[in-house]
C-alpha cells in the first residue's frame, strides 16, 4: 500500500505495509513537522501606528504589571475608530449605549460574556457586540489577550456603562 501525504510546503511519499507501523508513526510525524513548519505567519495588521508588527507595538506600550487592562487608539476614521486592546484579567461587565463593537482576538484567549451566551474566543475568532448589549471578557490566563476592537461609531468620548451580570 502506498501513502502520499502532502503539506502547504512540500509531498512525502512512501510504501507502506499494512503491519508495517514503524514507518506509519514515521510518515505521520513528518507530515506532522512539516504542518507545524509550514503553518502560515501569524497575520499582520496594518492599522494606523501598528504597521505589521503587533509584537512591537505591544513592547512599546505594554499592560502594566498591575493593570487587567489597557486599550490604545490606533486610528480614528470618519466611520470607526480601531484600537489594541490587552487584557490580562477580566472586563467590568459593561455596556455601550452608542457604538457597536467588532472584536478580532490577535493572541490568547479567554471567554465572552455577551448577553445571555458564554463564547470561548481564541486567536482568530471574531465577535460582534451590538450597542446595548452588555459584555465583559475573562483572560485565559495563559497569556495576555490581545485584540482588534472596531467601534462604530468612532468612540469620542466614554460610552461604557456598568451592568450587573
Amino acid at each position: 500500500m502506498k501513502f502520499v501525504i502532502s503539506a502547504g510546503c512540500g509531498r512525502f511519499s512512501t510504501r507502506i505495509d499494512t503491519e508495517d507501523t514503524v514507518r506509519k508513526a514515521m510518515l505521520y510525524g513528518m507530515a506532522a513537522v512539516c504542518a507545524v513548519g509550514c503553518a502560515a505567519p501569524p497575520a499582520r495588521l496594518h492599522v494606523g501606528p501598528l504597521d505589521g508588527d503587533v509584537a512591537g507595538w505591544i513592547a512599546t506600550h505594554p499592560l502594566a504589571p498591575d493593570a487587567g487592562i489597557r486599550a490604545d487608539r490606533l486610528v480614528r476614521l470618519d466611520g470607526t475608530s480601531h484600537h489594541l486592546v490587552q487584557v490580562r484579567t477580566q472586563e467590568t461587565p459593561h455596556r455601550h449605549a452608542t457604538h457597536d463593537l467588532q472584536v478580532l482576538v490577535l493572541r490568547g484567549g479567554g471567554t465572552l460574556h455577551l448577553g445571555d451566551a458564554t463564547i470561548a474566543l481564541r486567536a482568530g475568532d471574531v465577535a460582534i457586540v451590538p450597542r446595548g448589549t452588555a459584555h465583559w471578557f475573562v483572560a485565559d490566563g495563559r497569556e495576555v489577550a490581545v485584540a482588534l476592537v472596531a467601534f462604530s461609531p468612532p468612540l469620542d468620548a466614554p460610552d461604557q456603562e456598568p451592568v450587573t451580570p
